[in-house]
Parts: structure tokens; sequence; C-alpha cells
């Protein structure tokens, strides 16, 4: 509770200290004011402009983070079991460290523009938890795996007790961290790329008409998306470890 205190008092502090800014700037395309902001973000969803981008913005990472997820699992379970880990590491070193906007640029000279944020999400969220689920499958006890040789369990047993509840947790950890970027790469991506109907394209149009009230109730959209996203995936995980600890 105190932790929760703490920051809903650091975010207080944040909006008086924007709202003071503010009123010292006093031009609304430079910076806008809090309640502007929240005036705008308000007949955004009124009109019905806001919630069909939400949607569609979201799917677009989702399915981005899904495929990951998928992908992610696959080869750190592959690269375990056979030992292959240094034969990707020249691949998922170039991952983590290329650039999202470099990504972006690249994937479109090839990607559709409205599926251009999917493939930049997965370029940003496998390494993640590619990374997460090796590190989780190699940490495995030892003496769990040796009492599974000595009562001679089948692989599909040692997966099930043994190994799957690591790629889980791993899995949920690594979404805790990956959501975030998630959605700023896909809204980057979409900004970019011209994406319609998304909510990069909203901030696209909101940036060309100067409706800087606009641009960051947008972004303001987009932060708490990542958060909630967050929450789920940090809840699914502490679920996650009283089943299994």
């Amino acid at each position: 509770m105190k932790t929760n205190r703490k920051r809903l008092l650091g975010a207080v502090a944040l909006i008086i200290i924007w709202s003071a800014a503010a009123l010292i700037v006093d031009d609304e395309i430079i910076l806008p004011s809090f309640i502007e902001v929240f005036k705008k973000l308000i007949s955004m969803f009124k009109t019905g402009a806001l919630l069909p981008a939400i949607l569609k913005t979201t799917s677009r990472i989702m399915i981005g983070v899904f495929i990951s997820i998928v992908f992610g699992n696959f080869l750190a379970y592959i690269s375990y079991k056979f030992n292959l880990k240094e034969y990707f590491e020249p691949l998922f070193s170039i991952l983590r460290t290329i650039p999202v906007i470099s990504i972006v640029l690249i994937v479109l000279f090839f990607a559709e523009k409205n599926h251009l944020s999917i493939i930049v999400v997965i370029f940003v969220t496998l390494p993640i938890v590619y990374e997460n689920v090796h590190t989780a499958l190699t940490n495995i006890d030892s003496g769990k795996l040796e009492l599974a040789k000595v009562y001679d369990l089948k692989s599909v047993t040692v997966f099930r007790y043994i190994e799957l509840p690591a790629i889980i947790k791993s899995t949920l950890m690594s979404l805790r961290i990956a959501l975030g970027l998630s959605f700023k790469a896909g809204a980057t991506s979409e900004v970019v790329s011209g994406a319609t109907g998304g909510l990069g394209e909203l901030m696209y149009v909101s940036k060309l008409s100067f409706d800087m009230p606009e641009l960051i109730a947008i972004t303001f959209v987009i932060i708490i998306l990542s958060f909630i996203f967050e929450m789920i995936a940090g809840f699914l995980y502490k679920r996650n470890l009283k089943i299994y600890d």
C-alpha cells in the first residue's frame, strides 16, 4: 500500500509540475495543459474515433507478441535440448542491438504497411522471450533432472512436470519486459509506415494539424495500454509462482 501511495503522489506531483509549466508557457501548441489533454481524450472517445484505433493497434501488437512467444519458446527449447545456443547467438545479438527505426525502415521495403507493426513487434519481442526461456531451462535444478533419470521418467513426463513450468514462468516474465517495448515499437512503426486504422494514424494526423492536445492524449493511451498489459502479465506471473513453487 505504501508503494502505491508513493506512486500516486509521484503522479500527482508530475501533473502539478506539468500544469504549472503549461501556465508559464501559455501556448497550447507547444505545451497544452493536463485539463486540455484530458478533455481531448474524452472528446475522442465520445466521437468514436479512439476505440477502433485502440483495438486495431492492440490486435496488431498482440499478434506480433503471440508469434514471438511461439517461435521464442520453440527456438529456446531446441537450443537447450541440442546445445545450439552458440549457433543462434549471432542472430539474437543482431536482433537485440539493431535500432527499432532501422527495423521499421528495412522491413517497410518488402512488407505491407498495415502488417509492418506486427513484424517489428516480432523483431523486438523475440530476443527477449528466447533469452528468458533459454536461461530458465538451463537453470533448472539439476537434482530434479537426476531424479528423473534415476526413476527413468519418459521425456513427456520430464517436459510436463519439470521443463514446462520453467517455460511458462520465464515466458510471463519476459512479457513483463517486452510488452512496454512492443507498444512503443508498434506505435512507431504505424506512424512511419502510414498504417491505417490504428493509433499511429491518429498520431500522424494530429501532428499534421498541429493538434498537440490530441497527440499527447493518444500518447497517454499508448502508455496506459502498455501499463495494463504489463500488469496482466505480472499478475499471471505471480499466480504461476504460487502454483509451481
